[in-house]
This record gives structure tokens, sequence and C-alpha cells, in this order.
């Protein structure tokens, strides 16, 4: 008899990977010191930009992740997504003051599409393992992702003063560093994966029925589902609910400090606190969304995220801290529960496509929403917030019609 495949080794593996390729969100951390390192003008754009261009990037690295994935599989995805990644961050350190903007092509391109591409392949791969806990597969997934903050943030700080003369960082070092870090931790997390034989899915314990659960009833491919009204709806949660972050976090740290009572480093770890519940909504409501239904948990979340918004028109002092600790928890739970919806409405088969392109709402939402910030609102609190919570509400729409359709299908 076949003796039946562990789990824990692959599920071990894509959270080492995830938790390397998540750097794409420290970007902040080497912000402050990058401008006085390659003698930028103060006005200059490319700082700003490289935020914008790495999350756009890592977007368009799920969808081509996505179509790879889904015909070779989440090892060999996920092994392009992690040698892209490392040899885009290793690069950046062969920049110079005169060569800086190619930031652009080695942080931004290269190391942003390899991290979506090994983003994606391993939530298709954490999914397989536990298809009778979907949701929970992509909150545990998602959740490596994003601790990566928390864990490598505070060691690119420590690398920046290691390599700090006269005041001035060395930011090749750093690259370097950080790029054979995770190039050796990324394929140690390769070398753990593999994909589930029919004998562990006949060992699998039958999940008991939800009614709250949608499952597919076949395998659609991206032209069957781009056709149905749950596809499109999804597309629109993730653009909205994702707008409310992008709105609100350009303006936490400076509003904390200079409108809301904050002293400044109380402003500081108002953003640096936030990664936390940031990570603990994309596992958590993930779980919770195997329980009582990804419509359910996606309308807490927007909630959440609704309330937040309101409060943050007027709240100050250490209530200010929570309240953004809420928005960023609204913020991470779609994280997980986008990626289980799309399978539970399109099946397993094309889910790597299918999620590759709904996730490219995230960033049409990121540069939607900031040229509304910059360009519109001009960042001014108030209408920011409000508008904040209008994203809120349509988010939340979206997932109406979501529940109505299923409804309607199902009678």
């Amino acid at each position: 008899m076949q003796k039946r495949k562990s789990p824990v080794a692959s599920i071990v593996g894509c959270l080492i990977i995830q938790l390397c390729v998540g750097i794409l969100y420290i970007w902040s951390v080497l912000r402050r010191e990058f401008p006085a390192a390659y003698a930028l003008a103060d006005n200059s754009t490319l700082p700003a930009m490289v935020a914008s261009y790495n999350l756009f990037a890592f977007v368009i690295g799920n969808f081509i992740g996505g179509m790879i994935n889904d015909k070779f599989g989440s090892k060999k995805t996920a092994l392009i997504g992690v040698v892209m990644f490392a040899l885009g961050v290793g690069a950046t350190g062969l920049l110079t003051q005169s060569t800086v903007g190619l930031i652009i092509l080695t942080y931004c391109v290269i190391a942003g599409l390899g991290s979506g591409i090994a983003y994606g392949a391993c939530i298709s791969c954490v999914q397989k393992w536990l298809p009778h806990k979907r949701g929970f597969a992509s909150g545990l997934a998602v959740s490596a992702f994003g601790l990566s903050t928390v864990v490598f943030a505070p060691v690119s700080r420590w690398l920046m003063n290691v390599f700090k003369v006269d005041e001035i960082v060395n930011f090749s070092s750093v690259f370097f560093v950080l790029g054979g870090v995770f190039l050796v931790l990324g394929l140690i997390g390769w070398l753990m994966i593999s994909a589930p034989d029919k004998a562990y899915f006949d060992g699998l314990p039958r999940a008991p029925a939800n009614a709250k659960v949608v499952s597919a009833k076949r395998d659609y491919t991206l032209a069957q589902a781009a056709k149905t009204v749950p596809f499109w709806c999804i597309f629109l949660y993730i653009f909205f609910i994702n707008g409310t972050w992008n709105l609100t976090s350009p303006l936490i740290a400076t509003l904390g400090e200079n409108a809301r009572g904050l002293t400044a480093e109380q402003a500081v770890f108002a953003v640096s606190f936030a990664a936390i519940p940031n990570c603990a909504g994309r596992l958590i409501m993930a779980a919770v969304s195997d329980k009582i239904g990804r419509v359910n948990a996606s309308l807490i979340l927007c909630g959440i995220t609704l309330v937040g918004a309101v409060f943050m028109t007027f709240i100050a002092g250490i209530p200010y801290i929570i309240v953004v600790a809420a928005i960023a928890f609204g913020y991470g739970g779609p994280s997980a529960i986008n990626a289980a919806v799309t399978t539970d409405f399109f099946g397993s088969k094309y889910s790597g496509t299918n999620y590759g392109v709904v996730m490219l709402g995230l960033g049409v939402s990121s540069i939607v929403f900031n040229a509304i910030s910059n360009t519109v609102l001009h960042r001014e609190p108030v209408p920011t917030f409000i508008m904040g919570a209008a994203t809120a509400i349509l988010a939340a729409v979206c997932m109406v019609i979501i529940s109505k359709y299923t409804r309607k299908q199902r009678a």
C-alpha cells in the first residue's frame, strides 16, 4: 500500500517563500535613507514611483504566474518567481548615482514580477494540499507574505546601520545581502514543495457540507469565467475594498503627528504596528470564511473598513492608532478570501489564471486611488476618508450582488 504523503513540508516550503517575496512591502523602510545615498534631489519623484511600479509589477506577476502555474504546476512556477525576485533585489545593488533610475527595472519590474509569480504559485500549492480548508489555506499563505514586513523591516534597518558610513547608507551592500538571503531561503523553500498525489486525496476526510461556501460544479477557463457575474463582482470588490487603504495609508503618519495629537514616534509606530493586524486579518478572516462563507466574511470586512474610515475623519490620540489597526485588518482579510472565493466559484484547475486576472483589480485600484488622492482630493483628510468609506460600501454592494446571484443559481 502506497504511503500517504504529508502536506507539512510543502506548506512550510511555501510559507518560507512567501516570507521572502513579501519584502515588496518594506520599501517604506528603505526609502527614508535612499535619496541621500544616491544624491537625489528633494523633489525627486523616483522614491514614490518605486512603490507604485513595484505593486503594479507584482499584480502583473500574479497574472503571468497564474498562466504558468496552470500549465506547469506550482513547483516550477515558484522556482521562476524565487529566482527572478532574488536576482531583481540583488541587481539593484549594482546601481550607482548615475544609473539609479534603473531601479524601476531591477527592484520594481524584475523583483516585482518575481514576487507576484511566486506568490500566486504558493497560494495555489497550499490550496491544493488543503482543499477541505481552502479559506484557511489561502489565509496561511498570504499571512506569511504579510508577515515579511514584520520580520524583514528590522533586518533591513539593521543592515542599513551596519553598512552606513558618515550617515550615508551603502545600499549596494544592503541589496546584495538581501538578494543572497532571499535566493538561499527561497531555494530551500522550493526544494520542500511537491504536489499532492491521488492517494493523498483518497485519504482526506470528507469535509462537512457547508451551504454558505460555494463549491464549483466544474472548472472554468478564463474565457468561461469572464462571462459570469461573480467574476467581475470579485474584480470590482478587490478594486474597491483596497481603495480605502490606498487612500488612507499615505496620510497615517503625517496626519497622526500634525493633527491627531501623536508624537513623531507614535505616528511611526501607527504605521509599523499596522502590519500585525494586516497579517491577523489574512489568517483569521480566511479561516472564519470557511465557517460562515466567503460573502459573509467579506461583508464583515467591508463593515470594519467602513467604520474605520468614518472614525478616521475625527479620531485622535491613542484611539487613532486603534482605528488605523482596524482598517489594516480590513485591508488584510480580503487578500486571503479573494483567492479562496475565486477557486470556490471557478474551480481549481485554472485557478492560477482566473485569480491572476481578478487580482489586476488590486493594481488598478492602486493607480486610480493614488491618482485621485493626489490630484482631486489633494490628500485632504476629511474628503479622503469619506471617499474611503464610499469605496467600502461599493465593495459590500459587489458581495451582495454575488450573494443574490448565488441564491438565484441554487433556486
